[in-house]
Parts: structure tokens; C-alpha cells; sequence
């Protein structure tokens, strides 16, 4: 259902079950674009060891072994 204001929709009201769909689906998106970019930085280069990262982590953060 769409409530509207001067003929813009101002209000959705959505079920529960469509909404979390909804919210699934753009959490889908999102990761598959976060992949996306993992994979074209690796490509350019800008990877990095996963063990020289961590540490480099652990050592700016004081957080002992």
C-alpha cells in the first residue's frame, strides 16, 4: 500500500515477510559489489598478504598474541 502526498509516494506500508526479502536481497547486492571490487583491486595489485595484514593489525591495535 502507497500513501501519497501531491501525488508522491510519502509512505510504503509492506508486510513483514516481503520486507525482510527486501533486506536480503540488498544485503545480497551489497556483498556481491564488495566482491566485486576485492576481486578488480587484486587484479591492480592492491592485494595483500592475509598473515603481513593481520599482524600489522595486531600491532597498531597493542593486542598481544
Amino acid at each position: 500500500m502507497v500513501l501519497t502526498v501531491n501525488g508522491k509516494a510519502a509512505l510504503i506500508m509492506q508486510d513483514a515477510v516481503s520486507y525482510q526479502e527486501l533486506l536480503d536481497e540488498l544485503a545480497l547486492a551489497r556483498s556481491a559489489a564488495m566482491i566485486r571490487q576485492g576481486i578488480a583491486e587484486a587484479a591492480e595489485g592492491k592485494d595483500r598478504d592475509a598473515v603481513e595484514a593481520l599482524e600489522e593489525l595486531r600491532l597498531k591495535h597493542d593486542i598481544p598474541r
